[in-house]
């Protein structure tokens, strides 16, 4: 009897994880920031969100409830955009100002560096090899104009690759380890993801428009909405298939 109840429990947990999809809402909450959400990053412990005002701010919260642990105030001057955590405990913040790129410490938004980025930096995520930004390599960054993603050396902010791709926006990315996969929100208020060579693997439509902040952690991907400031929890399993059925208006996880 126990083996057969282990057997359907078994089957239960395969048939749930096969019903996920590229794009499912599992979870939301409204951000501290508001509309004015311009980034997010995950560590193990936080989902880090930038409000995007001057003087900026950076709120820690339950990646979960969303209840705020506390926030800082960053301090440098000018618009705000893109975040990205790299452990150990560095928080990279994009200002599209003066086109910098600032290296502050995830507790106290203290800056310990900062480098040009050439380009506005309107979306940051680290380029690693695991949850959290750890064995962090690199810094990706998005920009509209022109549209590109860029690979930053990650002290020096030297450029040292970029493709070309179509209808970037000014909004944050996400990296995807597990799928080598970059996620950027567009205007059109939807998520796409690009493979290192900028082609587009994967879409799926935000929950709602203008998914202006974007982190991963562990098979899925926050995603902030500026247009009612809320925080959207979306699966975002290894190994799907980049097809696009009409009937979902999402991108079905097709597991390999």
């Amino acid at each position: 009897m126990k083996k057969v109840l282990i057997a359907a429990l078994t089957l239960a947990v395969l048939v749930a994880a096969a019903d996920a999809y590229l794009g499912q809402v599992v979870g939301s909450f409204m951000s501290p920031a508001g509309t004015l959400t311009r980034g997010l990053a995950r560590s193990a412990s936080y989902l880090y969100v930038l409000d995007g005002n001057n003087p900026g701010l950076v709120y820690r919260l339950n990646p979960t409830t969303g209840s705020i642990y506390g926030y800082d105030v960053l301090p440098f001057a000018g618009s705000n955009r893109g975040l990205a955590f790299v452990y150990n405990n560095f928080l990279y913040v994009g200002n599209d100002t003066n086109d910098r790129v600032y290296r502050v410490t995830a507790d106290t938004n203290s800056v310990l560096s900062s480098w040009a980025a050439n380009h506005d930096p309107f979306g940051l995520d680290a380029y690693c090899t695991a949850d959290g930004g750890q064995n962090t390599i690199a810094m990706y960054s998005t920009d509209s104009s022109p549209s590109a993603i860029y690979t930053h050396d990650l002290w020096t902010g030297s450029i040292t690759n970029s493709v070309t791709i179509a209808g970037a926006s000014d909004y944050d990315c996400a990296y995807d380890w597990r799928n080598t996969c970059l996620w950027l929100g567009r205007t059109n208020s939807w998520v796409y993801g690009y493979t290192p060579s900028g082609v587009v693997m994967g879409s799926f439509s935000a929950p709602q428009p203008l998914p202006s902040g974007l982190a991963y952690y562990g098979s899925y991907l926050w995603v902030a909405c500026a247009s009612y400031g809320y925080i959207y929890r979306i699966h975002c399993p290894q190994g799907f298939v980049g097809a696009e059925p009409a009937s979902l208006g999402h991108v079905k996880a097709l597991y390999r």
